[in-house]
């Protein structure tokens, strides 16, 4: 079988010439290859929503090369901030506060997503991200633990940009 394979390779080397495979091989093996997920990083934004400060995580998740940005609260579901991030990580304690106050981030949650469907929204709390019997977590596109490492939050995001970049 390998020598039937061999054989074959060695023929349609002949047939194209051995220059022309050669540059060809050189050529394909040559190009600087960028990763998917860099160029995936240059174009996803990521916005949390949380009333603590997140600054260091935050600091750490932009080193890997991420455009990142917290604020505490959002005012107005067309803001700026929400128009423009594609990956939305929200705490439901503390925001939501002036949108819905009743449900606070809940409520928020359950907002953006039927504005925004196509948005990939995170809820992330200190609870390790479950609430039970709650119905955000089948509104979400994923839940995290808050006091995550800031590598869980990477791998997370790269997921989630993975997904929302592959029916562009």
């Amino acid at each position: 079988m390998l020598e039937t394979i061999l054989t074959k390779f060695a023929t349609i080397l002949l047939s194209i010439g051995m220059d022309k495979a050669g540059n060809w091989i050189k050529k394909f093996y040559s190009k600087k290859h960028i990763s998917p997920i860099e160029d995936l990083k240059k174009t996803t934004q990521i916005l949390f929503i949380d009333d603590e400060d997140f600054s260091t995580r935050l600091s750490t998740i932009r080193e890997a090369g991420w455009n990142v940005r917290q604020v505490n609260d959002i005012a107005n579901f067309d803001s700026e901030e929400i128009r423009n991030a594609d990956i939305i990580f929200m705490d439901y304690i503390g925001v939501g506060k002036i949108l819905t106050p009743t449900e606070e981030g809940i409520g928020l949650i359950k907002s953006l997503k039927k504005r925004y469907p196509n948005k990939f929204i995170i809820f992330y709390s200190g609870y390790a991200g479950f609430i039970p019997g709650h119905e955000v977590h089948s509104i979400v596109d994923a839940w995290i633990d808050k006091h995550a490492d800031s590598f869980v939050y990477i791998d997370q995001i790269e997921a989630a940009s993975a997904k929302i970049n592959e029916f562009k």
